[in-house]
């Protein structure tokens, strides 16, 4: 097989996308509303809410209020049953711990959480970091909507995976259309690729996202129901090298970030009866055999997605996966050769790895290169993230085949794993004093010029004393008190004080950017 897809047929299906095309949900027709319901049953008034494929809310419900972010239906585990659900608060009418009776909540809802200062500048820093180090690669950033048509996650994840089936908040809007708040980036960034055919470009499409994503999943240390990832997908080529450039992408951006990341590597190979389709038919059948062995939350899995059961957390599910067939010992010979060939690759470019023949990816869409990222002292929850090939994703969104591979790393499991960013300061440099009336206004003018050379600059507009501002200058994180009076003015000079060694220096107004760039 090729590197580069052969060229788009006339007899192409049509790609998933576009507001304006009808379809229904989880047919194979193009995503968007129906203009009429001809002999069908009536629809309901309004909008009706909902989490996942299986779960609504009543449209006359407060939760379906107003347009927004949709609440879990119901509550969460260790929430009240009588608890507005999802939210961890107390019921309607209970007091509230944040104000007065009467008050708006002011808590983040359960499993998500307020960036603050200075965690905010880490945050920031680690997603500069990426997308820069993404970019020395080739891959450009792309920006796609926080929500997609529904379908794009049933026909691109898979509707029979926990991420659609569980996990998805998915709601009606008001013209009748099902929209998804996105559980991953992998298919939106294909539909958009397919819907503006950038694969009729240059290939491989290298892109890089950064952004937030929406799962409904219990909260606990480094998974949230909002989280952010940085990621890269390469589309257009089947070549193993761009599956070792994307990985050691990753692996050179979590170095850079102050995480040691021990890469596992696996290949869960294609869907031919030769490959992984056969090898499927065997697992089911050890699955079978063994059911009554296995914890009951896995055994749905033996006819939705077998291969997830090596990704069980129960002991007893654990114990029989110990003596289940391997996938490695399945693969074709094209997918073995695919195999060796990244694994040759890796070495040449001095990326460590440890082969997991039980290593599998979440997602419906991967084939052949499946890796995770993992470090230490993250708990339970050790991957920082993964990735892996998906080879027929365009296909199931309805576009012609376009090979690709990728991966996203989670922004929470960075900043826990211990990154920081090199410049401590934040981006306040120097902090503007002002000494007396006359100087409130020297002061505006000194701390706008200072921004407009580049230097982050900051005062005070509380009017507090020469001490109060000298304390704020401390606590803005800037490295220099530019501190201006009646003789500063006079002398067309400022006093620079370094704040950390306390040392200070007369410095002339027009040498005062000069003196203070980097």
């Amino acid at each position: 097989m090729s590197d580069q897809p052969a060229s788009a047929k006339p007899t192409d299906p049509a790609p998933l996308m576009g507001p304006d095309q009808g379809g229904a949900r989880g047919s194979t027709q193009p995503v968007g509303p129906a203009t009429s319901n001809p002999g069908g049953p009536a629809k309901p008034i309004g909008p009706a809410l909902r989490t996942s494929p299986n779960q609504a809310v009543d449209p006359g419900s407060a939760q379906a209020a107003g347009p927004g972010f949709v609440q879990p239906v119901e509550p969460a585990p260790g929430e009240s049953a009588d608890a507005p659900a999802g939210t961890g608060r107390p019921a309607e009418g209970a007091p509230n711990p944040a104000g007065p009776p009467g008050a708006a909540e002011l808590a983040p809802p359960r499993g998500t959480d307020d960036i603050l200062p200075p965690e905010s500048l880490r945050w920031h820093a680690a997603t500069r970091l990426a997308m820069d180090s993404f970019a020395r690669a080739g891959y450009a950033p792309i920006e796609t909507p926080i929500f997609e048509h529904t379908e794009v996650f049933e026909r691109g994840v898979g509707i029979a995976s926990e991420v659609v089936g569980k996990e998805m908040y998915t709601f009606t809007d008001r013209g009748g259309r099902s929209l998804t708040l996105r559980p991953e980036l992998t298919a939106p960034v294909m539909r958009a690729v397919l819907g503006h055919n950038l694969h009729r470009a240059r290939l491989p499409v290298k892109l890089a996202y950064a952004g937030p994503l929406f799962r409904q999943e219990r909260p606990q240390k480094g998974r949230y129901r909002q989280f952010s990832q940085v990621g890269i997908e390469a589309i257009g080529s089947m070549s193993p090298a761009i599956d070792a450039e994307v990985i050691e992408v990753g692996d050179r951006y979590l170095r850079d970030a102050g995480v040691e990341p021990t890469l596992l590597l696996n290949s869960i190979g294609h869907l031919d009866p030769g490959c992984r389709t056969g090898y499927l038919k065997l697992l089911t059948e050890y699955l079978v055999v063994n059911q009554a062995a296995l914890a009951p939350v896995d055994v749905e899995r033996i006819s939705l997605n077998p291969l997830r059961t090596f990704d069980s957390k129960e002991s007893r599910t654990i114990e029989v996966m110990r003596r289940a067939p391997l996938i490695t010992d399945h693969l074709c010979d094209d997918c073995r050769r695919h195999f060796d060939a990244v694994q040759r690759h890796l070495v040449r470019l001095d990326v460590p790895y440890t082969l997991d023949p039980h290593l599998v990816r979440g997602l419906d869409y991967y084939t052949r290169t499946a890796f995770e990222f993992t470090a230490d002292g993250l708990g339970s929850q050790n991957a920082v993230g993964g990735g892996g090939r998906y080879d027929g994703l365009a296909e199931s969104l309805g576009g012609r085949h376009l090979p690709g591979i990728g991966f996203a790393l989670g922004l929470d499991r960075i900043l826990l794993s211990g990154f920081q960013t090199k410049d401590q300061t934040g981006p306040v440099a120097a902090y503007v004093v002002a000494i007396g009336s006359a100087a409130i206004e020297h002061a505006l003018v000194i701390a706008t010029r200072l921004r407009a050379a580049g230097i982050g600059a900051d005062l005070d507009f509380l009017d507090r004393s020469v001490k109060g501002q000298m304390k704020d200058a401390a606590r803005s994180g800037g490295r220099w008190a530019v501190i201006v009076g009646d003789e500063e003015i006079a002398g067309n000079n400022v006093t620079l004080k370094d704040l950390g060694t306390g040392e200070q220096e007369t410095v002339a107004l027009e040498d005062l950017v000069g003196r203070l760039k980097p």
